[in-house]
């Protein structure tokens, strides 16, 4: 990436002409009408938006005061905004002003004027295109290919242009994956880049980022930010986008707007604005170019390792950082006067009160102190395979040690496995293949070495997570409760619990907040009390993923500042993160799980690595499913994906409609003839089908059982007729309840084989593709119950997450009503707003308009659908005429 730096030259030319920082009318730039004008034969591009704002304010439902007020902003066409502010300051307000995604006057109240392109924003749909920072709330579709195209069927793009658009918009931003990969299985970096995808595939003309670069590794951040390049000089569009790290899109915008307390307080070029008012911004939390905050949160007072040497497999040992250690490299000078050994101005460290408020240790271990540094590891895996499934593993010949009592940084692209690992690493995954060897100060009594195997209490005070999403951490009702747990789990007092909570909550600038609910925190306080509860306990492992996630500068230095103590009292930790300053400041050890060669690893996270040791991830190779053969669009059809043989060709709305024909007429009768003909008439579907026989037999698992079960009902308690075998009571075998009992046994088989066939081969989308064209059924309820029902599908997931947490907090092995009560609560929390963000997402896409959408993939009947319905006419019939024919045929019930 080039130099960001506030001196650096822009892309564009020259520079308008600054304005007062009151006055935010601009005057016209002269290379902006060319770079706006789309390049001759782009047939997709369209020009950029204009946004016009007088006196507009917006205050939110039930509050006082006004998010934003007397706010005047004029943006050009083709214009490329950089929105700056403090957490709080109104930003994303604006944001959501300016997409139109505010609501009526139930949500709340507006004032002044706010339009894009001269009209309301919620008129604008389609031609506004936001990407959110929650990249799991913006996958609609359970497919990569379908969300991808999504948007352009909503704004009626013609189907033969979708495909060659959604090839394109996935390679801008270097998500190589084929179309028909589900969007379940993608990382959250992964689903950040193809949030972004389905944006640029539209077209917008007007493009609003929210932090779309906060999950991603550095090399995604830069892909991200070439390819929202590449689509603003192809398209001319407008760009709005919002940042707390200034050094991302400083060579890209012309432009900065300040936000402070509901107010614009400046805006003008980028330079000005930072040359006026960089010490402010930089007090209020933001990264600026040039910024060493990894300076500012104090070099580590570690003793030098001169035999560090890389573990088995070449991983888990790395190099010293400390400051005098030979081959260190010299800080830049800071550009914008950043003491780097003190505190931001107005603030206190507070960690270093908390290290004199631990409590000693819990399951009785005292700390052994920052400078005992033991040969022994901590933690050890060898050959190790992780992943959710023995037949999908993640990641496989992972050979690792885990120095006690310093700091490892798992770094490397995103979809390697490394939160996988973490979670392998906490017990809270059982390894697939090889083991993992914890060796805490004080063992639990009687439990193996691995943490799988440890009860939950046993892993309090040894072994803690803290999870990439915070909310799952989360059971009490308020942040004090929160961070009482633990140390109450531990045995603590009373009054010890008092004076430790106040330290933390201080600390972390959550004092305020003590009483209120976790679950309405903001995302970067969730964040640090989330670190805030597995650090009180005081673990002597704590294991990280992405721990500065969500934080401004200020909270990212004072959060740094925290751990740093954490390993001062002798707690060691490991980090999954793709923060490079993160690396800088708490990296004595640097873990690589991509697959990359060092030398590409050194240059996407540039000189961080300068004077660390990076240690290749020994062994490791990728596995699991198979990726694209070839380049996006080559390696594949954009036709229906997973349907192949004779019935894939089949509509899924035939397969059901052949499914009812086939199987009703089967429900009128009792005979064993009837059945057995259809049951007979069916086999060759399996083949058709080309079911594996063990997934077959797996599947008719339910059948297997419910047909004996059934048939011993009808024989011993069916109408008795003919001789008699058997009697007990009520029970009577008879010579009829034999034969119904045969007829039963073999029509459950009937009627559920062609059931198991048919419809466990229909793709959710598939189906409601054909019902809207096929079927003629609305379009919109039908993909919104599609991607509501993809929603319910992270439930399991999430319900997952949330005993684990619950695990990992010593509160697994008890309480299991009250657990699951809360835990059910979360669930609900969850599902709400991922649905209030999942309308947001697809209102952005055009969804709801009053147009008549297009399909990607057109959904029709042909031959062999019509061969599928006539065979599903003629097995009942024959199997029927059959049972007529040879007297056996006997209505059900009587």
């Amino acid at each position: 990436m080039s130099d960001t730096g506030p001196d650096a030259g822009r892309r564009g030319g020259a520079q308008p002409p600054a304005p007062d920082a009151r006055a935010p009318e601009h005057a016209p730039d002269p290379t902006r009408a060319a770079r706006t004008s789309p390049p001759p034969g782009h047939r997709d591009a369209e020009p950029g938006a204009r946004i016009h704002a007088r006196n507009w304010g917006w205050r939110h439902g039930g509050r006082l005061a006004w998010a934003l007020d007397g706010v005047d902003l004029d943006i050009a066409p083709g214009e490329r905004v950089l929105v700056l502010g403090p957490s709080g300051s109104g930003k994303s307000t604006l944001l959501g002003g300016i997409a139109g995604l505010l609501g009526g006057e139930d949500e709340g109240e507006a004032r002044g004027t706010l339009t894009v392109d001269a009209a309301d924003p919620s008129s604008q749909r389609g031609r506004i295109g936001l990407v959110m920072q929650d990249p799991e709330a913006q996958v609609v579709l359970a497919r990569v290919g379908d969300d991808t195209a999504f948007g352009m069927e909503n704004l009626q793009v013609p189907p033969e242009r979708i495909w060659p658009r959604v090839d394109r918009a996935l390679a801008e931003v270097g998500l190589d994956v084929p179309h028909s990969r589900s969007t379940s299985a993608l990382s959250g970096g992964q689903k950040q880049r193809l949030a972004l995808a389905s944006i640029l595939a539209m077209r917008p003309g007007l493009l609003i980022l929210d932090e779309p670069t906060a999950n991603l590794d550095p090399d995604g951040v830069a892909d991200v930010r070439d390819a929202v390049e590449r689509v603003l000089a192809a398209s001319g569009a407008t760009l709005v986008v919002v940042e707390h790290r200034v050094d991302v899109w400083a060579d890209l915008v012309d432009r900065a707007v300040v936000v402070l307390d509901g107010r614009i307080a400046a805006d003008g070029p980028l330079d000005d604005v930072l040359a006026s008012h960089g010490r402010a911004l930089r007090d209020r939390g933001i990264w600026l170019p040039g910024d060493d905050v990894a300076g500012a949160v104090g070099h580590p007072l570690r003793p030098r390792a001169d035999n560090a040497h890389p573990g088995p497999g070449g991983a888990g040992r790395g190099l010293d950082t400390n400051p005098d250690a030979p081959g260190r490299p010299t800080r830049p000078d800071d550009r914008h006067d950043l003491d780097a050994q003190s505190p931001p101005p107005g603030r206190v460290d507070h960690a270093e009160r908390i290290e004199r408020a631990a409590p000693a240790g819990a399951a009785g271990r005292t700390p052994t102190g920052r400078n005992a540094v033991h040969d022994h590891p901590i933690l050890t895996a060898r050959g190790l395979a992780i992943g959710y499934s023995p037949d999908h593993p993640v990641r496989a010949g992972i050979d690792l040690d885990i120095e006690r009592g310093r700091s490892t940084c798992l770094v490397g692209a995103n979809g390697t496995g490394k939160s996988t690992l973490a979670l392998t690493l906490a017990g809270l995954l059982p390894a697939l293949v090889g083991t993992i060897e914890a060796h805490p100060a004080d063992p639990p009594a009687r439990a193996s070495s691995d943490p799988h195997d440890w009860r939950s209490a046993d892993l309090l005070g040894r072994i803690s997570m803290v999870f990439q999403e915070p909310e799952y951490q989360f059971v009490a009702r308020t942040v004090r409760e929160e961070l009482e747990i633990g140390p109450r789990r531990s045995g603590v007092g009373d009054d010890e619990i008092d004076a430790l909570v106040d330290e933390h909550l201080d600390a972390l600038g959550l004092t305020a907040l003590a009483g209120a609910n976790p679950m309405t925190l903001s995302g970067g306080e969730k964040r640090r009390l989330s670190v805030a509860t597995a650090l009180i306990s005081a673990p002597e492992l704590l294991i990280l993923d992405e721990p500065t996630f969500g934080q401004d500068r200020t909270t990212w230095i004072e959060l740094v500042r925290l751990l740093r103590r954490s390993l001062d009292r002798g707690t060691t930790l490991v980090s999954i993160t793709h923060d490079p300053a993160y690396v800088e400041a708490m990296g004595d050890v640097v873990i690589e799980m991509s697959s990359v060669h060092e030398d590409a690893f050194r240059r996407s996270y540039g000189n961080v690595l300068t004077g660390k040791r990076v240690e290749k991830h020994g062994g490791a190779q990728r596995s699991g499913g198979p990726g694209p053969s070839g380049p996006l669009g080559v390696s594949e059809s954009p036709g229906i994906p997973g349907r192949s043989g004779p019935l894939g060709r089949i509509n899924p709305v035939i397969h059901v409609l052949a499914l009812i024909v086939m199987t009703t007429p089967l429900l009128v009768s009792i005979d064993p003839v009837s059945a057995g003909i259809a049951l007979v008439l069916e086999l060759p579907l399996i083949l058709l089908a080309r079911i594996r026989p063990a997934a077959l037999a797996l599947r008719m698992t339910p059948l297997l059982l419910a047909a004996p079960i059934a048939a011993l009902s009808m024989l011993l308690y069916a109408n008795p007729g003919g001789q008699v075998y058997w009697a007990l009571g009520p029970a009577i075998v008879s010579e009829r309840s034999v034969r119904l009992a045969l007829g039963i046994f073999v029509r459950v088989l009937a009627v559920g084989l062609p059931a198991i066939v048919l419809l466990t081969r229909i793709d959710p989308t598939d189906m409601a593709d054909g019902l809207a064209q096929v079927l003629r059924l609305p379009a919109r309820p039908v993909l919104a119950t599609l991607a509501a029902a993809r929603m319910t599908g992270l439930m399991a997931a999430d319900w997952k997450a949330l005993e684990q947490a619950r695990r990992i907090r010593g509160i697994g092995d008890s309480r299991k009503v009250v657990s699951a009560v809360r835990g059910s609560f979360s669930l609900l929390v969850f599902a709400l707003r991922r649905s209030a963000k999942l309308s947001l997402t697809m209102e952005a896409r055009g969804f709801g308009a009053a147009s008549t959408r297009t399909w990607a993939r057109p959904s029709k009947v042909g031959a062999a659908d019509a061969v599928m319905m006539a065979v599903a006419v003629v097995i009942p019939t024959v199997a029927l005429t059959a049972a007529v024919a040879t007297g056996h045929f006997e209505l059900i019930g009587r």
